[in-house]
């Protein structure tokens, strides 16, 4: 009996602390919608080569899936970046993508996807 109303206790406590310790992380997490030059210049090495990464394996994937479909374009801009992730290393683009912010710093806002759609896919045609 003892012990059912310990357990009833705990379960009422964590049930109220959870609200509380959502709220209390809330504000350290903040939304990011797209990722631009504020935030590739303050991310490190790692973070901008994990997000490289991830972005070129889910248009990776979407291809594959256009491919079993036969669906895929060689023409369409999801072929085009493949190709030129294809042709450079993650390290060659991200070092590509920190030369054009450095030499653009009042252009912080432009989406690192739009930089390297510019700066690697199309230079590269």
């Amino acid at each position: 009996m003892m012990f059912t109303r310990q357990f009833k206790a705990l379960r009422l406590l964590s049930v109220a602390a959870l609200p509380i310790a959502l709220l209390a992380a809330a504000p350290a997490q903040a939304e990011v919608r797209q990722v631009d030059g504020h935030l590739w210049t303050k991310s490190t090495a790692e973070q901008k080569q994990a997000y490289l990464v991830g972005v070129s394996n889910v248009l990776a994937v979407n291809h594959a899936l256009q491919v079993k479909k036969g669906t895929a374009d060689d023409q369409a801009p999801l072929s085009q970046y493949l190709r030129a992730v294809d042709a450079e290393s993650m390290a060659t683009i991200q070092q590509r993508l920190d030369s054009w912010y450095a030499s653009n710093p009042s252009r912080l806002d432009t989406p690192v996807l739009g930089v390297f759609w510019m700066g690697v896919v199309k230079a590269g045609r």
